[in-house]
């Protein structure tokens, strides 16, 4: 099963879901045992989530930070100081996957996040 809907069931039916280096560490009431078991089952794919989660939180945080309060909307970075050569992404400077052309996964993710706060 997918990584990301684990985590995200794990937490909506009350587990709090950390790594603490290579360890996943499931926490919660040990009614919920029977999903801490399976979200351990399938180790390799939550942990690749939480390490994405991590991919794009930094980078809503830089993106929300250039956000104007009135006016038209900038494009936003999550890197201001890198070079943006051809096939890396113009917003942190990652190099670009296959199937990604002007932004990396994580960027275009964050940037949404980031523009879905705006009020």
């Amino acid at each position: 099963m997918d990584g990301v809907i684990l985590l995200r069931q794990a937490r909506f039916a009350g587990l709090r879901v950390t790594a603490n280096g290579a360890t996943l560490v499931v926490e919660g009431p040990r009614r919920l045992e029977p999903i801490a078991r399976t979200l351990l089952a399938e180790k390799p794919q939550v942990m690749q989530a939480l390490v994405d989660e991590q991919e794009v939180a930094w980078r809503v945080d830089a993106m929300r930070a250039q956000l104007p309060t009135r006016g038209a909307l900038p494009l936003l970075l999550a890197r201001l100081d890198v070079d943006r050569g051809s096939g890396s992404c113009c917003s942190c400077g990652d190099p670009l996957g296959r199937d990604e052309r002007y932004r990396c996964r994580p960027c275009v993710t964050a940037a949404v996040a980031a523009l879905e706060t705006v009020g």
